[in-house]
């Protein structure tokens, strides 16, 4: 479409002449601040040639809340949100990172409050806690809000962007029986946080798929590390020398070096059938020692720039309401083809 047709169409909906038309895409001036906007408002409506009016839009502040980059995939989202407000300038958005206790759901509820207030935009990744949801729901009827990694669909929230945690969980079951094999054996399983939503949606569907096809496979205990690497290593020792018959391990979450050397302790290395998700350098590592078995990894560069073109699609064409799940693709690691260069 030529720039005249543009311009047109932009008219004709604004109710204005070409010729204002002209002068807001050229700042020659003359235009009242209402017409301006109006002009500009229908430019972005109609989704017409935003390279005309890049220079005349506003570059809108989005508030990305997760927890602390201590956990290896939280510092690459960090990362991610990081590069991305240079490669994606075109959007026109910029993200500003906030971090919050993941154990502490009174003062997340109040920190997402205090934080709404100074952007245009909110991306989430929270506890699933009725205060929590509820002081979403408040913001969300003044800016969108988009959930990553982890679902809170009681929230307001226009769309989830993440991997399908369910489906994750339950390739996590499929791999854990067929390394057991008809044997089956005791297993013990380690969640971050059962308030995640995305942790509890993993235990669902792990225990769902032994359910139905690995019936020799028992899980002997589900204990959570509270997304503590120190916590996770002592759980699982506490927990192996409960159960020494102990067969295989699915880590949720984060405190994967913590296990490892837990098992190790127990002169157990290599003896455990170790699963988890997120591929780190340490953890790749692991795989190649073969002190871990698989690794389920989802690409966090991904979920952020997925997450942002939500909201900017929302920006742009005024969108309202729920636009329902964006699952992001996962991808399993063994010994034999994880890559050399991770996350």
């Amino acid at each position: 479409m030529s720039n005249k047709a543009t311009l047109i169409r932009i008219a004709e909906a604004a109710g204005v002449s070409i010729s204002t038309v002209d002068r807001v895409v050229n700042s020659r001036g003359g235009v009242s601040p209402d017409t301006e906007a109006k002009v500009l408002e229908w430019a972005t409506r109609l989704n017409l040639d935003r390279r005309l009016f890049r220079s005349h839009l506003r570059t809108l502040r989005v508030a990305v809340m997760m927890q602390s980059p201590h956990n290896p995939f939280f510092e690459a989202l960090r990362d991610a949100f990081s590069d991305l407000n240079l490669t994606m300038a075109d959007l026109r958005i910029t993200s500003f990172v906030h971090y919050i206790d993941v154990n502490d759901f009174a003062g997340t509820s109040r920190k997402i409050e205090q934080v709404a207030a100074g952007y245009d935009g909110l991306i989430v990744t929270c506890p699933n806690d009725p205060k929590i949801s509820e002081a979403l729901r408040r913001v969300s009827r003044k800016i969108p809000i988009v959930t990553l990694v982890t679902d809170l669909p009681d929230s307001g929230r226009i769309a989830y962007v993440g991997s399908n945690n369910r489906q994750t969980g339950r390739v996590a079951g499929e791999l854990m029986g067929r390394f057991l094999g008809g044997e089956g054996g005791d297993i013990l399983l380690v969640l971050g946080l059962q308030r995640m939503a995305g942790h509890e949606e993993r235990e669902m569907g792990f225990r769902s798929v032994l359910r139905e096809r690995f019936p020799s496979c028992r899980i002997v205990a589900a204990l959570e590390s509270g997304e503590n690497r120190e916590r996770a290593g002592q759980v699982v020792l506490d927990a192996l020398r409960e159960y020494p018959g102990i067969r295989g391990i699915y880590n949720v979450s984060a405190g994967n070096s913590a296990i490892v050397q837990a098992i190790g302790s127990l002169g157990l290395t290599h003896k455990i059938v170790l699963i988890t998700h997120e591929l780190t350098e340490a953890r790749r590592q692991m795989l190649l020692d073969g002190a871990l078995d698989a690794v389920i990894d989802q690409n966090p560069r991904l979920e952020a720039q997925r997450a942002l073109e939500v909201l900017g699609r929302n920006f742009q064409r005024g969108e309202s309401g729920t636009t329902g799940g964006e699952y992001t693709p996962f991808q399993i690691f063994i010994r034999e083809n994880c890559p050399t260069i991770s996350y």
